[in-house]
This record gives structure tokens, sequence and C-alpha cells, in this order.
């Protein structure tokens, strides 16, 4: 991503610079008058409109997610290809597919159960977002799994992009950062665990929460195993189950580590013979 876009972003999307549009119930964006029309045009050239709202309804949006489960370019070799560059640092924007990509792997047809947010897929029954906002966090290099709708706008966005051609110093990124998780002490937690990979340096262009989302990605693929729920790589788990399962952790229920992640301690270690199965 040109810096010059991500720079123009940062402009619109400072936190003190959103406001609540009580009339349509939605939280906007001022356009900065730092931010001049050549700007603005080049965020439009780009797919980067800023405000760029669109409503999303359960029924639909599970059927494009569904939808794109079925795109032949949209692969596991794309999604670890894209993660792996995001490992390094070259394209941090990479970091969310690989995640997105296991939410959908095991997605099923189902209708909607619950009240704003279904308890199957976690899927809104109706909620407007503006959708280059949540595009400009994955160019930032943040990855998440707690709003599976954030999964849609961002698999749909990143088809826009070819694969790119991984070299053996992405793989070697990868095993570096599964050697030190490997040394963990027995009783290390994940937030410990956090701090250890920063104090080694091992995670180019990160902080604190894009550390944890890379974590969380390795252990939605199994490869960071934990006791309380099985990974989306290899099940499915409602909303409920992943409820239910959270009440076995011993974080705070305010915690930023969630499942699976947040089930991790040293004593599971690195599934290195996942590792293997997904990346070689």
């Amino acid at each position: 991503m040109n810096k010059k876009i991500i720079g123009i972003l940062k402009k619109v999307y400072y936190h003190e610079n959103g406001f609540y549009n009580s009339e349509l119930d939605r939280h906007e964006h001022k356009i900065p008058d730092s931010v001049t029309k050549e700007d603005l045009k080049l965020l439009v050239e780009n797919g980067l409109t800023p405000n760029n709202f669109e409503t999303f309804e359960h029924s639909s949006s599970l059927q494009r997610l569904l939808k794109l489960k079925e795109n032949p370019k949209l692969t596991l070799d794309f999604a670890k290809a894209m993660f792996l560059k995001g490992l390094t640092g070259e394209f941090p924007r990479g970091r969310q597919t690989l995640m997105s990509f296991i939410y959908i792997k095991n997605l099923y047809e189902h209708k909607f159960e619950g009240k704003e947010n279904c308890e199957i897929s976690g899927l809104p029954k109706n909620r407007t977002i503006d959708k280059t906002h949540q595009l400009y966090t994955y160019y930032l290099g943040h990855s998440w799994n707690e709003i599976p709708i954030h999964n849609l706008i961002e698999l749909e966005e990143i088809l826009k992009y070819e694969e790119p051609k991984v070299t053996a110093e992405d793989k070697d990124k990868l095993i570096e950062l599964l050697a030190l998780i490997s040394q963990s002490d027995p009783n290390e937690t994940p937030g410990k665990l956090e701090k250890r990979i920063a104090k080694n340096k091992v995670l180019p262009k990160t902080d604190k929460y894009k550390r944890y989302g890379i974590l969380l990605t390795l252990s939605e693929c199994g490869i960071l195993p934990n006791d309380f729920i099985l990974p989306t790589y290899d099940k499915f788990s409602t909303r409920k189950e992943i409820w239910k399962a959270s009440e076995n952790l011993t974080t705070s229920h305010r915690s930023d580590i969630v499942l699976p992640f947040g089930g991790w301690k040293g004593k599971n270690g690195v599934n290195y013979e996942r590792y293997k199965e997904i990346f070689e």
C-alpha cells in the first residue's frame, strides 16, 4: 500500500475526527481541511472512499461468504501467502486474510438465531459499517476474529490482489517465531508470550495488538493449541459454543486475548504437525 494513501486515511480516521450522525444512526468521520481534492481522488481510485457505508443483513451476508468459498482464487495457498507477507511486515494488509479464510472454511448454511447478532455465525441481524474504516485497520496490520462480518469486508477486498510469491525468507520468519514460542515455560500465559516476542524483536512493524492478531491466527490454525475449544480450521464453533468455552478462561472478561489464543499456555507448545500441514 502506498504510504501516501495510508497517510491520507490516517488524517480522515484520526480518532478525534469522528462524530455520531443521529439521523442515520452511524459513526462518521469528517474530511479534514488537510485532505485535498487530489487526496480524495487518490482514495477513490484505490477503492478507499471515506465514509463508504454499507448495511449488512444476516442472510445476504452469509450467502456472500458461502459464495466466496467457491472462488477459485481464494485458496489456502493464497491466504497463507498473504499471511506470511504480513508476518514479515512486507505487506501488513495480508495478516487478516488467513484468519478470514479459516472462518469461511467450515461455515455452513443456517437461519438467524439470537437478537442483534446470530448465535451461530456471529453475523449481525442488520448493521451499517464504514467499509473503508475497517479496511484501513487491516492496512495498518491489525487482525482479529471477534466480529465475523468484518471477514466479508476483508475477503472481498483482498481478492483484488494477486497471490504474492513466497520466499525462503518469508518462511524462515514463521519458523523463527515458532521456535521462540516452543521455548515457552509450561506456565507461560498468552500475555507473557507476547511480551517475550516483543523483547526478542521477532515480528517487525508490530505493536502489542498486532502481535496478538498474528498469534490468534496461528491459534485458529491449530498451530498454537488450547484445552478449551477446537480451532476454527478443524471445526466451525458457534458463537454459543465459543461463549461457553470462554467461561473456562482464567483471564479477565475484559481481556484483549480471546479464544482460541486466550486458552493457550506454554505447556501446549507448538503443534508442528499442523504447521507442516498448512505451511509446507
